[in-house]
């Protein structure tokens, strides 16, 4: 079953502009933090093996979510170009529209969406394949992420 994945470009605030995240607690291993800069978005974070950084959380300022990946490794990536991400869960994938960005130092994309079938799908499913519009691909492990999804959704609804 193939579904499509709403994607847009959101402003992300940007290297000395950007006010610093703030922690806000930890589910299993992954870490759920604040971002002050759209809208006090909660989100959760987990560094992998591989070096790369996975964050799924909420963006108020634009009605939606976003998924992200950085790499210290991707240096390829251009900031603010745009190219396609396929996530793949098996017999549920979602395409779309990715963002080149920078976190903490490390390139990667940013994609926003608003179907909320992705969170259902990253919710429920034990990994998910990352494939880039240059063909490269990385398997993820999600252990944890259905409860640190609704960590990311108790830590909005104290968000004001």
């Amino acid at each position: 079953m193939k579904k499509g994945l709403v994607l847009a470009l959101v402003f992300v605030a940007g290297g000395s502009l950007a006010a610093p995240h703030v922690d806000h607690g930890v589910s299993g291993e992954w870490a759920i933090r604040v971002n002050p800069d759209n809208g006090n978005g909660c989100y959760m974070q987990k560094a992998f093996q591989t070096g790369t950084v996975v964050l799924v959380g909420v963006a108020p300022d634009a009605n939606g979510a976003y998924f992200s990946a950085y790499n210290p490794e991707w240096t390829h990536i251009i900031e603010g170009d745009t190219g396609s991400v396929l996530l793949d869960f098996g017999d549920a994938r979602f395409q779309g529209e990715v963002v080149g960005d920078t976190h903490e130092g490390s390139l990667g994309g940013y994609a926003f969406f608003d179907n909320p079938e992705f969170v259902t799908e990253f919710a429920k499913r034990q990994s998910v394949i990352i494939t880039g519009s240059k063909g490269s691909t990385e398997e993820i492990d999600l252990s944890g992420s259905s409860k640190a999804i609704a960590a990311v959704r108790a830590c909005q609804a104290e968000q004001t």
